[in-house]
């Protein structure tokens, strides 16, 4: 086909399946509701009234016909191209083992193990990553194994990714219709009319569909429809890293479908942290966290398409990776994205970074934790109430806590009233030593509590005292119950218990005089 006639093919194409898809989407809505192929309201699902589930019926048969056809009779011979028929009969499978999932309700494990299946036949078929490389100055064959599991993963990745993002109206069809745009400009620069056609057909099978799905929506897109179109997405994208075997052409369907494989890597981690399957379901995703942060589900839809159209065009920049503008705008994309992300606020995320940002900072751990070691060893050596003061306050001066106080009972407070006296105070029947070592805290302030104990029995308390508000706190508070305390009380009844044995010695050795 000349170059020429690319632009009205593909336009026949759009609007082919387009006109379809919306015939075909009422159709089947109807249908749908007389076969009572509905999802009821309840659970997870944030829906008020029953609405069809299998809308990605009507996308799947347009996409394959209106292909199928106009493929056939335009480009009788790329179409015969193994790849392609391959992919064709992928999409057929997973189609019906996503309408299969609609009405029947399968497992995620063994939806899994299908979608491995299928993805093996197409690979089978000739939809092979084959190897990569960077210009002539690094080029990578893959052997056979590790061309089949880079290819089967990637598949059933991407297949899944807009399955789990398939949680709000319009999100899913909306993420396909941006991806399947950037992918199609892409074939069309690599002169691949086949792949063009089918990305053409997806953007207007979409936009059909998206007239019945947008929210309010009257018809869902069902396990059906993502996984068709995440599957065919897939395929395109290694079909494209066949056509140009490089780093950057395997980064443009990654970076056209970042956001949906961004919700499923957020979704494995978050789920993996909380000992959830992997393969279950929550309100987790990013569509959920945006409508929890006050977002409508129209609003939601749009912050989701745009993000989805900058990374399309994104993507669109890797088909000249050399120009100088690339590198900083995916700097800035990879910035912006990062605290997209935080503003999400997962909650196993913050947690995360929390536990990263205590990897980074070490340092910090060890010299505060080998702080309370010290203060343990120098409570154990101290023979006077006046040592056991200055270890304390040597030991906490320099850590996290602004202040620490230390209550006994009046037959242990001997020791602290006669060497630190300026620093206590009488309190009930005993006597509170209080140090500070910041100023008092304009906040609320946490108080870390461990009671004073000796033989079993509790005789007084020691806390500690710092502002909520801050940095992190790094000193493992298990430390003071299992060996900062202890000999703190032991140090206390060492002292009051040579103060006890001094006069009576002193009186012995009168009496011997």
């Amino acid at each position: 086909m000349s170059s020429p006639a690319l632009p009205l093919y593909l336009g026949t194409a759009f609007v082919l399946a387009f006109a379809i898809a919306v015939a075909g989407t009422y159709a089947v809505r109807g249908w749908a509701r007389r076969q009572g192929f509905v999802d009821q309201p309840g659970g997870r699902r944030i829906h008020v009234i029953p609405t069809p589930n299998v809308g990605g019926l009507a996308v799947g048969l347009t996409t394959t016909l209106v292909f199928t056809v106009l493929g056939a009779v335009y480009l009788p011979d790329q179409f015969r191209r193994p790849e392609i028929l391959s992919m064709l009969g992928g999409g057929i499978l997973i189609l019906l083992l996503g309408m299969w999932d609609d009405i029947r309700h399968l497992s995620a494990r063994r939806k899994f193990a299908l979608q491995w299946v299928i993805a093996s036949l197409v690979f089978a078929g000739g939809v092979r990553i084959m190897g990569a490389n960077i210009g002539s100055i690094w080029v990578s064959t893959f052997p056979g194994w590790v061309s089949y599991l880079a290819t089967t993963f990637w598949i059933v990745a991407a297949t899944n990714a807009l399955n789990l993002i398939d949680g709000s109206d319009g999100v899913a069809a909306g993420a396909a219709l941006f991806a399947s745009a950037s992918l199609g400009v892409v074939f069309a620069i690599n002169g691949d009319p086949v792949g063009a056609l089918m990305a053409t057909v997806l953007v207007g099978a979409c936009l059909g569909f998206l007239s019945f799905n947008f929210p309010p929506a009257s018809i869902f897109l069902g396990d059906s429809g993502s996984l068709f179109l995440g599957y065919t997405l897939a395929t395109l994208g290694v079909i494209t890293t066949n056509k140009a075997s490089t780093i950057m052409a395997v980064a443009i369907p990654v970076v056209a479908f970042a956001v949906p494989l961004l919700d499923t890597s957020i979704a494995v981690v978050r789920r993996f942290l909380r000992r959830e399957p992997i393969f279950g379901a929550d309100r987790g995703h990013i569509h959920h966290r945006l409508g929890d942060l006050g977002h409508s589900p129209r609003v939601v839809v749009l912050l989701l398409y745009l993000s989805f159209g900058a990374f399309a065009v994104l993507s669109l920049l890797l088909t000249s990776p050399d120009s100088p503008s690339v590198l900083p705008i995916f700097v800035v994309a990879f910035a912006v994205l990062v605290v997209g992300v935080q503003r999400l606020k997962v909650p196993e995320l913050t947690e995360l970074s929390a536990v990263i940002g205590r990897g980074f900072q070490q340092r910090s751990v060890i010299a505060h934790n080998v702080k309370m070691k010290a203060a343990t060893d120098g409570l154990n050596a101290a023979q006077t109430g006046k040592g056991i003061v200055d270890v304390l306050h040597a030991t906490f001066r320099a850590t996290e806590f602004g202040r620490i106080e230390v209550w006994v009972p009046d037959h242990l407070a001997h020791p602290l009233r006669d060497d630190a006296a300026a620093q206590g105070r009488a309190e009930g029947d005993g006597w509170l030593l209080a140090m500070r070592f910041a100023d008092p805290s304009p906040g609320t302030e946490i108080e870390v509590r461990v009671p004073l104990e000796f033989k079993g029995e509790v005789v007084g308390r020691f806390s500690l005292y710092r502002a909520a508000e801050g940095d992190r706190l790094f000193t493992d508070l298990r430390l003071l119950p299992q060996m900062v305390v202890p000999a703190l009380s032991k140090a206390l009844h060492r002292v009051v218990a040579r103060q006890r044995e001094a006069p009576a010695k002193r009186r012995k050795v009168a009496a011997v005089r």
